[in-house]
């Protein structure tokens, strides 16, 4: 498969180290069963409808390697099967740490909190906001199977393999080293009214999105039933690593959408914030973690390459 085998090596040993995990966290009762098939159904659709922009932009048919592709969708289906319940996992392995120090932190640093700081100057901003940080999955997931269409090329492993490692090792590794919750859930699990007042100003404020999915949340972890939205996990923000990751990814194979790109990075990490998603240090660490993923991707993908044309 050429070059296309480099990236694909990589997803297939990060799916096997997630499953692994898995396993082991499921056999102590930590985590529930994976959703392997609707998963892989959801990758399904994702390729399909990349292959088809692909060719109604004029490109004619995907001329990337198409069992590469296929091994691709699948392994991507099964690792993100394995992705939510390892996130459900993660306060019954590490407990809720660092919500504290960064809550207080943060305070001390703006002199208030920064959702409400940003909501007096952006309040009108947030139903918008609320939808476009709703729309980040299929966004994300639609640039990512639009990059493994593509024709096999250095970026195109790089950000393959760069999307593969963010994922393991800012979603789950970091996740669960640095265990938080996030300013929406923490008054709900700590107690208090630190935050009282956020839900009521994103009802205010119409982020009918935000309120849901943090309701549907909260309830599958209390109830102790998984469902299709679950897992709280704030640092680092997985959301900001992968909307920078759509920037990197931009810059290195299609320029003209870089600034287009960037701002789409930005409008996240501040709907992170204004959402009462995130702290502000979950995005920054979000966003550090994925420029030293992307540099670490960079100097496996030459690395695979050697081996390849050695062989």
């Amino acid at each position: 498969m050429g070059q296309d085998g480099e990236w694909l090596v990589v997803l297939a040993v990060v799916t096997a180290l997630e499953l692994g995990w898995w396993a082991l966290t499921w056999s102590i009762g930590a985590t529930p069963a994976p959703w392997v098939t609707t998963y892989v159904l959801i990758a399904a659709a994702g390729v399909a409808a990349a292959g088809v922009m692909r060719f109604v932009a004029g490109r004619g048919a995907p001329p990337a390697h198409w069992l590469a592709v296929m091994l691709g969708t699948v392994l991507t289906g099964i690792g993100a099967s394995a992705f939510l319940p390892l996130k459900y996992a993660i306060p019954k392995l590490m407990p809720f740490w660092l919500d504290g120090p960064l809550a207080v932190g943060e305070r001390l640093l703006f002199g208030g909190d920064p959702w409400l700081l940003l909501d007096r100057v952006l309040g009108w901003a947030t139903a918008p906001l609320d939808l476009l940080y709703g729309c980040w999955l299929p966004t994300q997931l639609l640039v990512m199977f639009s990059v493994m269409v593509a024709r096999p090329s250095q970026a195109k492993s790089r950000a393959l393999i760069a999307y593969t490692m963010a994922w393991f090792l800012l979603g789950v590794v970091a996740a669960l080293l640095l265990a938080s919750a996030g300013p929406i859930f923490y008054d709900r699990l700590f107690g208090g009214s630190n935050f009282a007042g956020l839900d009521e100003t994103l009802r205010a404020r119409g982020a009918l999105i935000a309120l849901a999915e943090s309701d549907a949340m909260w309830n599958s972890w209390a109830s102790g039933h998984p469902g299709f939205v679950a897992g709280m996990s704030a640092v680092p923000s997985i959301h900001v690593a992968v909307s920078l990751w759509i920037y990197l990814v931009a810059r290195t194979m299609a320029p003209r959408a870089a600034k287009a790109a960037f701002l789409y990075f930005a409008l996240i990490w501040l709907g992170s914030v204004q959402l009462g998603w995130h702290y502000v240090a979950d995005g920054l660490a979000g966003a550090l973690g994925m420029l030293a993923v992307w540099k670490l991707s960079g100097a496996l993908q030459g690395t695979l390459e050697k081996r390849t044309l050695s062989s």
